[in-house]
Order: C-alpha cells, then sequence, then structure tokens
C-alpha cells in the first residue's frame, strides 16, 4: 500500500513539474527581428506569459507596444497563435495576426496586418 501511494504522489509532482515547465517554455522576454522580406528586418522584442491556457504579453513594449489581445500556445504541437492591436504611424491602431512554432528555442513564424504581411524569428532571453 505504501509503495502504491509513493509511486502516486511521484506520478502526480511529475505532472505537475512537467506543466509548470511547459509553461515556462513561452513565458518571458524573447528577441529577435521581423520583417516583409529578407532585406527589410527590424528588432522586435517580445515579453509573454503563457498561464497554461491563454498566452499574454506585450511586443516592443515602450510608450507605443502592441497588446496581444488574443493568445494560444498548443504544447504538444508548439504552434503559438497571437492577435495583437497596437499604434502604427500616426493615430492608427493596427491589429496584427502573428503565427509560428516553437522549435529548438526558437519561435519562427509568419505576421501580417491590414498594411503588409511578413516573417519573424525570436529567441528566449
Amino acid at each position: 500500500m505504501r509503495s502504491t501511494t509513493t509511486s502516486l504522489s511521484l506520478l502526480l509532482y511529475l505532472s505537475i513539474a512537467g506543466f509548470l515547465l511547459a509553461a515556462d517554455t513561452i513565458s518571458g522576454t524573447w528577441t529577435g527581428e521581423w520583417g516583409p522580406n529578407t532585406i527589410e528586418r527590424s528588432q522586435v522584442v517580445a515579453q509573454l506569459k503563457y498561464d497554461g491556457k491563454f498566452v499574454t504579453g506585450t511586443f516592443n513594449p515602450g510608450p507605443n507596444p502592441a497588446t496581444i489581445s488574443k493568445g494560444t500556445f498548443n504544447e504538444k504541437t508548439g504552434v503559438i497563435h497571437q492577435e495583437a492591436d497596437g499604434r502604427g504611424g500616426g493615430r492608427a491602431t493596427n491589429h496584427y495576426v502573428i503565427d509560428g512554432k516553437l522549435e529548438r528555442g526558437k519561435i519562427t513564424g509568419t505576421w501580417k496586418y491590414n498594411k503588409g504581411e511578413g516573417d519573424f524569428t525570436i529567441s528566449k532571453q
């Protein structure tokens, strides 16, 4: 009986640790570059928080960040989807749709908004 209880407790602890480890793979500060093509590139900073269900945070924190309004992460496939709203040039608000995949410590993918699209690569700091 004691052996069964110990085994079940160990299994529970490992499951919780696995969940927390998965959350840590996304939460944090990510830096990299994005752009519409291989020549036009800009630096990007993303501050992400994953609570086990939703991804929240900002891109390019500062006076005009793009704030994530919808974000999901599939722990099994590594696929991340985010929608963010931020101010562009002037007073216009832009809605960004960002899709990527976490592989080997990097998230790579595509982004688009009403005035363009491109790709990105970010790494956790």
